[in-house]
C-alpha cells in the first residue's frame, strides 16, 4: 500500500524532533518523494550526522538544520523566520518531537503537547494559500497509538498524545476555511529509544518492574520499523481528509473512527 508518490516534488517540508527515529525516517522519506526544501530541527548542539550523508545522496536539495527548542515560542519563530526567507512557500510541517519521562510530566506535557500547539499555529501564519489550491499545505501531528487508547503504564505520555489528537482535529475544523490540512497519525510501537528496556525502566515511574516487563514483551512483539511510519505518513499526506486521524500498527494504516466535530 505504500508506494513513492510525486505530488511531494519540489515541496518544502519542515520537521520538529527529526534526529529521532521516527521523525529522521520522515525527513527521509520526504527526501525519497523529492521535496526541494527541508528544514531539520531538534535539539542537539551539533548537526546530527545523518545531515551530511542525507546532503550527498539528495545534493539538489537545501537542507538546513535548526537547533530548537519546541517548548520557546522566541526560538520556534526565529526558525519559521529564517527558514520562509529562503522558500517560495512552506507547505508541509511535521510535529514529531517528543519525551518520554514519566517523572518529568510538566516537560511531557510542554514538549509533546504544547510544542505541537505552538509550531501549528507558527505553521498556520506562514503558510499562504492560494485559492483553488486547497489542501496543498499540510501540517501532520504525530500523536500516538497511546492518544487513542489510554496507557496505564505511561499516564502522563497518554495524556499529551491524546491533547495532541484533539486539538489536532480541533484545529481542523475551526480552521478549515484557510484550506491547510490539519492530520494525525498515531502509530503504534515503533523501533526506537523508547522501547529500550533501560530506556523504560529509568523513565517511568509508575508501573512496578513485573508490570514493565510484561508490557515491554508485548510491545516488542509488536514493534514495526520507523520507515513504516515514514511510508504511513506520504500516504497519508496525499490521500487523508482534513482532520482526520490514522493509526499505523504492526505495519497495517487504517483511519480512526471518531465522533464528528461539531464545535
Amino acid at each position: 500500500i505504500f508506494t513513492v508518490t510525486t505530488f511531494l516534488e519540489n515541496k518544502s517540508a519542515l520537521v520538529t524532533g527529526a534526529s529521532g527515529a521516527i521523525g529522521g525516517a520522515i525527513c527521509e522519506e520526504l527526501l525519497k518523494n523529492g521535496i526541494k526544501y527541508l528544514a531539520v530541527l531538534d535539539m542537539n548542539s551539533q548537526e546530527p550526522k545523518i545531515l551530511s550523508d542525507w546532503k550527498k545522496t539528495y545534493p539538489s536539495v537545501s537542507i538546513k538544520y535548526f537547533q530548537v527548542d519546541v517548548t520557546s515560542h522566541e526560538e520556534l519563530e526565529k526558525c519559521f523566520s529564517e527558514f520562509t526567507k529562503t522558500i517560495p512557500s512552506l507547505d508541509i510541517v511535521v510535529n514529531c518531537a517528543g519525551i518520554f519521562d514519566e517523572s518529568l510530566y510538566r516537560k511531557v506535557i510542554e514538549v509533546n503537547l504544547i510544542g505541537v500547539i505552538a509550531c501549528t499555529s507558527l505553521a498556520t501564519e506562514h503558510m499562504k494559500i492560494n485559492k483553488g489550491n486547497e489542501g496543498s499545505r499540510i501540517i501532520l501531528n504525530v500523536s500516538s497509538a497511546a492518544g487513542l487508547i489510554p496507557f496505564s503504564t505511561f499516564p502522563t505520555y497518554s495524556a499529551s498524545k491524546h491533547g495532541v489528537v484533539a486539538y489536532t482535529r480541533a484545529v481542523a475544523h475551526g480552521l478549515r476555511d484557510l484550506g491547510i490540512k490539519f492530520l494525525n497519525l498515531c502509530p503504534g510501537a515503533t523501533e526506537s529509544k523508547l522501547l529500550d528496556k533501560n530506556y523504560i525502566n529509568d523513565y517511568t515511574a509508575i508501573a512496578s518492574q513485573e508490570e514493565l516487563d510484561a508490557k515491554k514483551q508485548t510491545m516488542m512483539a509488536l514493534t514495526q520499523s520507523p520507515s513504516v511510519v515514514s511510508r504511513a505518513a506520504v500516504k497519508i499526506m496525499q490521500e487523508g481528509e482534513n482532520g482526520s486521524t490514522w493509526v499505523v500498527k504492526c505495519g497495517e494504516l487504517t483511519e480512526a473512527v471518531l465522533p464528528e466535530v461539531r464545535f
